[in-house]
């Protein structure tokens, strides 16, 4: 099968290129630095028209999308189900339920919800309002903003994407040679609802590093958005003129905290299925999947009975939704990260791996002797370290303070707050219950920073502009 993708105005007759996933081809547009600017300055006209339009307005367009992208029976939507497990390798069932949850997010009330997090007043974003202080004040989102999106989990650039359209900035979108199909998809849906909208967004691809049309995106745009690597942050960040804003997504670190009190007979099954969910979900490509549980001790159920459990729960997942397949390479960074657990499970009984037959599919290692956040391999690949209470977690996160994101968290009310408290102390940033650590609900602070606010200038108007221009009033008496 083969398939054209991208989104670029009619005028640019580009070349492709050809992206070939088993049995499936896409042809992404590969423009010259020429056509490039072409499509900028096309993109910067259709910014003037988005400027004039009413933010409740595109938020209207973007949920008649997600009504379109919610219908099983849809035809873009049809076609992603069928297509994405082709092109990412994940399981057909896993994409299918994270994309129901997912696009749920960006409905009509949660995109309002995520301008109120964000905005007092989100018609900030339309007109001039009067500041409380005095004086008037509005708010601009970038004429143009370069999207570098990342390809480890499916939609993912639909975060990026709506937040351009929400402060009404034109958008070029740069494909991920992992999962260019998203985006594509999306943006052809907005231009069945609002051709004119549509017109405002150009998806295309490069290949990482080709300066000249990197110099041409990133000198041209007011802001960059780039999820990637710390080594394609750091390249962007050299080549991002000074004036250009970068808003950078970098690679990060979550992990999880279970108390003792959710180790109960009753509560451990499904604890221990919550962490897998959260430990298996996407095989751990994503920046919000942990790498280890610290798991309470002197609970009804051991640390180690409890990795047993984690472990059984984690093959149960992979009995429903397998993993991906592997690289030679990642195989064998898993085989190398078990022999070294393996030969201290001889040594030692402070260390048992549980690990799944004939496979890497999944590993659990159980270690008592820690003293280091351990970095997983990733691909299902997850530490159980016991402690004696939530006090014994920051010393661990204070290693890899400033790549901490999200923890997920197993407790009782009456032990939330004091939990809340150490974690906040330690540079998490966010906060969820376990089993929801893949589902980032609208409005909060990717990265510790505001997800709107961030990409606006403010315009602010003098309270005494209003008393001295009374001076030359004609009419004044």
């Amino acid at each position: 099968m083969e398939l054209k993708i991208g989104s670029i105005p009619s005028f640019i007759s580009p070349a492709y290129e050809k992206r070939t996933f088993d049995s499936l081809t896409l042809l992404v547009p590969k423009l010259t630095s020429e056509e490039l600017k072409q499509v900028i300055s096309h993109l910067r006209q259709q910014h003037r028209k988005l400027q004039a339009r009413k933010t409740d307005e595109i938020i209207n367009i973007i949920d008649q999308a997600i009504k379109l992208w919610l219908d099983p029976n849809y035809h873009y939507r049809k076609l992603a189900e069928e297509l994405l497990p082709i092109v990412t390798g994940y399981d057909s069932e896993m994409i299918r339920v994270f994309l129901h949850s997912y696009l749920r997010s960006f409905r009509k009330e949660k995109l309002q919800r995520m301008l109120e997090v964000d905005f007092t007043n989100p018609q900030v974003l339309d007109e001039f309002r009067p500041r409380t202080s005095g004086g008037l004040t509005r708010a601009y989102g970038p004429d143009l903003i370069t999207h570098v999106f990342s390809g480890n989990v499916p939609a993912l650039p639909l975060w990026s994407l709506v937040s351009g359209l929400l402060v009404k900035s034109s958008t070029i979108g740069k494909l991920s040679s992992s999962e260019p199909l998203f985006p594509s998809l999306f943006v052809e849906t907005l231009r069945e609802i609002d051709q004119e909208l549509a017109e405002c967004i150009a998806i295309i691809w490069w290949k990482g590093g080709e300066e000249e049309l990197e110099k041409v995106a990133f000198t041209s745009s007011e802001s960059i958005i780039a999820y990637g690597s710390e080594g394609t942050i750091n390249s962007i960040r050299k080549k991002a003129p000074s004036h250009v804003r970068l808003h950078a997504h970098g690679h990060k670190l979550s992990a999880g905290f279970i108390a003792k009190d959710c180790l109960q007979r009753v509560l451990v099954t499904e604890t221990a299925r919550k962490a897998a969910k959260d430990a298996s979900q996407f095989d751990q490509q994503a920046c919000l999947s942990p790498h280890v549980f610290f798991v309470e001790e002197e609970g009804s159920v051991s640390v180690r009975e409890f990795a047993s459990l984690l472990a059984q729960e984690m093959n149960n997942y992979q009995v429903k939704m397998p993993r991906a397949r592997l690289t030679e390479q990642e195989n064998q960074a898993i085989i190398q990260a078990r022999s070294k657990y393996q030969f201290q499970a001889f040594q030692t009984k402070e260390i048992t791996i549980f690990e799944s037959e004939k496979s890497t599919s999944w590993t659990v290692v159980y270690d008592q002797k820690a003293t280091r956040f351990p970095i997983s391999p990733l691909n299902r690949f997850v530490y159980v370290i016991p402690v004696q209470s939530i006090d014994d977690v920051p010393p661990f996160l204070h290693q890899v303070r400033g790549f901490i994101q999200t923890f997920g968290v197993a407790c009782t009310p009456h032990t939330f707050r004091s939990i809340l408290e150490v974690l906040g102390g330690c540079g998490v940033n966010r906060i969820t219950f376990l089993g929801r650590m893949g589902e980032p609900e609208p409005g909060w602070h990717h990265d510790g920073r505001p997800h709107l606010a961030d990409l606006v200038r403010w315009v602010d108007v003098e309270a005494s502009v209003e008393m001295d221009m009374d001076a030359y009033d004609p009419h004044r008496v």
